[in-house]
């Protein structure tokens, strides 16, 4: 050993020394020796794992799954689920400074978006469909040791129904399982890693964990929150490939996670190359298992680095040491960039700045604050940062301090120790660590990897290591030299001879046996040692039937299985299921009991390990023979109605000839069904009372066939759904909005009803109808059959009616009441078309007016027929002149007597009883009928000298005007009596009757002109007037002139007063005779001579024809006579009037009288 003295100087000599870089070297070769059974191999240095830096947009990608069967066995749904594959995308979003625990901290934000399935159609609570998965998950991560603070995830659970063997994506289907949410916080932060990292290192830290849950689920309960105390332990298991081919990664670090109890919680391969995982296998907090592997790595352009050196990798506590930062840009110094330097551990921070060759250089104290994590040989790891705070990126180390640190400290590593087992009689190759225990059994072949390191302050110089082997022998091999914290392996190979007996062999190794070094401070721990178990695999024995049947239970019994090298055994049965698949089933009695449900030869394995881990099994089979299937068939109900659908199902179906009962047996059930009869259910609807029984054969695939029956009690059903259709001839009356039917008086309308029922009843229905239930409730009409048709319903009044119809089965069960509310419309009284102008009318000339009405056959007999025959007058008084029913009839027969009263219209209306009307105004025009003048003579040959009698009771005119007629006479025209020039102009004599005296014999022309209140008519007639004839009295005349012209002169007097006065009393007559007009018009004599006529109004009258004045004149003709006039007579000279009937005021002894006197 040196001088300690000596050994101060040199370590202040490395102390002010450059500082020690962290890249390794491997040495091409190196001297070792070896005995014949054993071989060592070449060591191997290991490059220190530092701490990665991060930067913002780093992203890695995943693929893995899901294994959810536990999670979703514990929430209660039924499913055939296992694991959901997808992808894992994982990105740093951030880079931001926190408070963590009050100390000031730089972290990650990194976002992982994870997407899952199930990868095809699978079944929960006998849905198919696919599941889906949606996680999002939100780190918080320390910069310093990448540890977690925080972790948010974000899940979203939900299922795709199966439509046609696909499963589509309608939201109005699709089933949310559950929308979950999960918060941890750690404290302190929890360390997955301690770095530097390195094979054997094992930590364990003690935490507080805070876990916050929300969401919402029908199928998951939301656990509550929580606040726990927790304790995890880590452990580097081994270096190696991960068994992703992810290149670059085929040296990552083994980091297995353990609870408190020891149990195993997942495991992380770390690769450098990555600066991350290349796989990992960790439980989520929901109960996920994840397990994804690389696929990916996208790094951000790395252009510009910043990186820390530390004098010493590996410090005492408390001592100023010294760091080195270096800033490029693709290989070229940054100079003047602004640069902050974190030790968080000690919460010291120092801003600087690069020179121009892009370095800046603290000396910072290594301070005395242990991690949060318990590891070996050190009291902490703290990261280093260097923070460029321009260009927003960092470069990362970290510093191990220790209060017990050695110049040179070169340290056998038990804990790092592994070997890698290759077993030749099973092609298995397994990694064995101090963790899992070394175990062997002969033939295997062993490779031992020792690991040394240097865990002082400067590089040790190259060194030996001895390997004591199993059986006394000793090799030695070549150890580089070491920087601080380096390590070297050497790997021994060492195949197991089979003559090795079993037991504990324990090997030893040393670095630097023969204390070359003398700087090494510690050589406690130079040597290290493992304890490797040599055992012999276990012995498998198993007994069982070869043959079953199936469904029976057969039992394996391997409990006379053993370990020779004594100890504990564990068995587990591998079983071949029906479907092929193999069943792991542990059994700690080493014994089985097993049963399958199809024939067929299976296989059976017993896997026998033993307490080392080693493990022996044996295969064998076992025939099973077929059974007829099993199956009962029951009802939702034991009773039902005649109608109802009934569904009969599977209640048990059990077939010995497969694992998949419901695919294996053909089905056929006896009925027809809606679903159709093969199938596991069968719905039917009786169609008739009583007892329906059902069949069903279950036929296997072995042809195997099993009937099963089940029956259920039909009762009877009540009509029902009524169907109600009203037709009013062929259209279809529909309801209105206010849901009744309307039709119209008289309507002829056929009532169709239908109700449905069972098969049997159908055809035997009652259809009880009331067209009119409430004004004639005794109406009724039925029929018997499918349907029912009345015809020939008519409502004879308006306004609504209420028909009923009830449908009877022959077991008397009947439909509700149905009502059909009908609203009966009046329809008005029509008045055909017809002509409305009438036209002209004469005065007395009866017109007919003979409308044609209809109306609804109810309606028709009671319409109200009237006339206004004066729309001008408001006869009624109702204050409407157009609506007085001046006459009640249809037919109107009518005339008007004079033109200037008669109206221009009169109208014609008819209602009904609802009072709907309708009208026709009929127009004409009533002229005046000019009178048709005709004059006679009653006296025969009149005579000059004689009386002569003239009539004009043959005069006609309208009966009103008859009364006020004027006749005037102008006995003759060629005499102009008046003087004033016009002879013919003359009224000599006036009124209808006149008697005079021609003084003259000769041709005299008679004009009669009657006049009445707007026109005239004259007629002229010719009378032949013969001289007097000589006689007694005019002889006497003759002689006695004098006294006759006295006696005329006195005659003529009293004549003259007697015409005076009998003028004012009689009208229109110039004689003092008085006439009896009905006597005049009654008798008129016949005319003398040719009558011409004219007349004189203010409108041309329609004429009345000679027939009609012929057809008078021969009724005064007989009334006079008193007979009727022949051909004979109407030459004859007519008789004189009678005086005594004329009572003339003036007879015929007044006159002799006179004479006498």
């Amino acid at each position: 050993m040196g001088n300690p003295s000596n050994r101060a100087y040199l370590l202040i000599a490395v102390i002010i020394s450059a500082p020690l870089s962290l890249a390794v070297e491997y040495l091409e070769t190196s001297e070792f020796s070896s005995t014949p059974d054993h071989s060592l191999a070449s060591p191997r240095n290991i490059a220190i794992t530092e701490l990665p830096d991060w930067r913002v947009n780093d992203n890695w990608m995943y693929e893995g799954y899901l294994d959810v069967g536990d999670f979703v066995s514990d929430s209660g749904v039924s499913t055939n689920v296992e694991t959901l594959q997808g992808t894992l995308d994982r990105t740093v979003e951030e880079i931001f400074l926190t408070n963590i625990s009050g100390n000031e901290t730089m972290v990650y934000r990194v976002v992982s978006a994870g997407n899952y399935d199930s990868g095809g159609i699978i079944s929960i609570d006998g849905t198919d469909g696919c599941l889906f998965v949606d996680m999002v998950t939100t780190e918080i991560i320390r910069v310093s040791d990448l540890s977690t603070f925080s972790q948010e995830a974000e899940v979203n659970v939900y299922f795709w129904p199966s439509v046609f063997g696909t499963c589509v994506d309608w939201s109005w289907l699709n089933q949310t399982i559950g929308i979950l949410s999960v918060e941890n916080s750690y404290y302190p932060p929890l360390e997955n890693y301690d770095f530097p990292i390195s094979v054997g290192e094992t930590w364990q830290m003690d935490y507080a964990q805070e876990t916050e849950y929300s969401g919402s689920s029908n199928y998951v309960d939301i656990p509550d929150d929580t606040n726990d105390s927790n304790s995890t332990s880590w452990s580097v298991i081994s270096q190696g490939s991960s068994g992703v081919p992810f290149p670059s990664c085929y040296h990552s670090y083994n980091v297995t996670s353990y609870d408190s109890e020891g149990d195993e919680i997942g495991y992380n391969w770390y690769c450098p190359e990555v600066r991350g995982e290349v796989k990992s296998s960790l439980t989520q907090a929901f109960g996920f298992l994840a397990v994804h592997e690389l696929v990916s790595y996208q790094p951000v352009t790395r252009n510009k680095i910043l990186t820390v050196e530390v004098e010493y990798p590996l410090s005492p506590t408390g001592i100023q040491i010294s760091a080195w930062i270096n800033a490029t840009d693709q290989g070229q110094p940054i100079a003047g960039d602004s640069i902050q330097f974190r030790y968080e551990s000690e919460q010291f921070f120092q801003n600087l700045t690069t020179d121009q060759n892009g370095t800046c250089h603290l000396i910072f104290d290594s301070g005395n604050k242990p991690d949060d994590s318990v590891g070996e040989g050190e009291l902490g790891s703290h990261g280093l940062i260097v923070w460029s705070q321009s260009a927003s990126f960092l470069g990362a180390s970290t510093l191990v301090i220790d209060s017990e640190v050695h110049e040179i400290d070169l340290s056998a590593r038990s804990s790092g120790v592994t070997v890698l087992r290759n077993r030749t009689s099973s092609a298995e190759s397994t990694i064995l660590d101090p963790n899992s225990g070394f175990t062997a059994v002969s033939g295997d072949v062993l490779t031992f990897s020792f690991p040394v390191q240097n865990r002082g302050l400067i590089q040790s110089p190259a060194s030996t290591i001895s390997v004591n082997v199993p059986g006394g022998g000793e090799v030695s091999g070549a150890i580089p030299p070491l920087s601080s914290l380096q390590e070297s392996r050497i790997e021994l190979n060492w195949t197991i001879p089979m003559s090795q007996s079993t037991g504990n062999v324990y090997i030893y190794f040393e670095v630097d046996p023969f204390d070359e070094i003398e700087q090494d401070g510690n050589r406690s721990n130079n040597q290290g040692s493992l304890v490797l178990f040599i055992g012999a695999l276990p012995e498998v024995e198993i007994s069982f039937p070869s043959e079953a049947m199936t469904r029976d239970e057969v039992i394996f019994d391997g409990a006379n299985s053993n370990d020779p090298d004594g100890g504990e055994i564990f068995c587990q049965f591998l079983i071949e299921g029906t479907d092929g698949e193999l069943i792991n089933i542990p059994a700690d009695n080493c014994s089985s009991i097993w049963s399958w449900s199809d024939d067929g030869e299976y296989s059976v394995t017993l896997f026998v390990s033993d307490e080392e881990g080693d493990s022996s099994s044996l295969t064998t089979t076992v025939l099973i023979h077929n059974r007829p299937p099993i199956i009962s068939i029951g009802s939702d109900e034991s009773e039902a109605l005649v109608d109802d659908q009934i569904t009969f199902r599977i209640l048990e179906l059990f077939d010995n000839d497969t694992s998949n009962p419901e695919a294996s047996v053909t089905l056929l059930w006896g009925g027809d069904c809606f679903e159709g009869r093969i199938g596991q259910t069968c719905t039917v609807s009786p169609s008739s009372e009583g007892v329906f029984s059902i069949e069903i054969i279950a036929t296997d695939d072995d042809g195997e066939t099993t009937v099963a029956n089940h029956s259920v009690i039909v009762n009877n059903i009540a009509p029902s759904n009524p169907t109600i259709e009203i037709y009013n001839g062929e259209e279809r009356l529909f309801r209105n909005d206010r849901n009744f039917f309307t039709a119209n008086e008289g309507d002829e309308l056929t009532f169709w009803g239908q109700a449905e029922d069972s098969e049997n009843d159908v055809e035997s229905l009652t259809y009880f109808w009331k067209p009119d239930a409430e004004d004639y409730p005794d109406l009724n009409f039925s029929s018997t059959g499918t349907i029912s048709v009345i015809s020939g319903i008519r409502y004879n009044t308006s306004g609504m009616h209420l028909a009923t119809l009830q449908v009877f089965d022959n077991d008397g069960a009947s439909t509700n009441l149905e009502l059909i509310p009908i609203f009966v419309e009046n329809l008005p009284p029509i008045i055909s078309p017809m002509t409305t102008s009438i036209g002209e009318l004469e005065e007395d000339e009866e017109f007919t007016i003979d409308p044609l009405v209809t109306d609804t056959e109810n309606d028709i007999e009671d319409l109200v027929f009237c006339y206004d025959l004066d729309p001008l007058t408001d006869s009624d008084l109702d204050g409407d002149e157009r609506n007085d029913c001046d006459q009640n009839s249809r037919v109107l027969t009518h005339s008007w007597p004079d033109s200037h009263s008669s109206p221009d219209s009169i109208i014609f209306f008819t209602s009904d009883d609802d009072g709907e009307t309708d009208s026709l105004e009929f127009t004409f025009d009533v002229v005046n009928t000019p009178p048709q003048a005709l004059a006679s003579v009653t006296t025969p040959n009149p005579s000059a000298g004689a009386a002569t009698i003239l009539s004009a009771n043959g005069t006609i005119d309208s009966e009103l005007d008859m009364d006020s007629l004027i006749f005037n006479w102008d006995i003759d025209i060629m005499d102009d009596s008046d003087g004033d020039g016009d002879p013919s102009n003359d009224v000599d004599f006036s009124g209808r009757w006149i008697e005079f005296t021609y003084v003259s014999g000769g041709l005299k022309r008679v004009k009669l002109t009657v006049v009445d209140d707007s026109s005239s008519h004259s007629v002229t007639m010719d009378l032949q007037v013969a001289d007097p004839p000589a006689s007694f009295s005019e002889s006497l005349m003759s002689n006695l002139i004098p006294i006759s012209i006295a006696s005329l002169l006195f005659i003529l007097a009293v004549y003259r007063f007697s015409i005076r006065n009998h003028s004012k009393t009689m009208e229109s007559t110039k004689n003092e005779e008085s006439i009896d007009m009905d006597a005049a018009f009654d008798n008129p004599g016949p005319r003398e001579g040719n009558q011409t006529s004219e007349s004189y109004h203010s409108e041309t009258p329609l004429p009345k024809s000679d027939d009609q004045i012929l057809a008078n004149l021969e009724g005064v003709l007989e009334e006079l006579n008193d007979k009727k006039m022949t051909s004979n007579d109407a030459q004859d000279i007519p008789s004189a009037p009678d005086l005594e009937e004329v009572k003339a005021p003036l007879d015929l002894e007044d006159i002799e009288a006179l004479f006498e006197e």
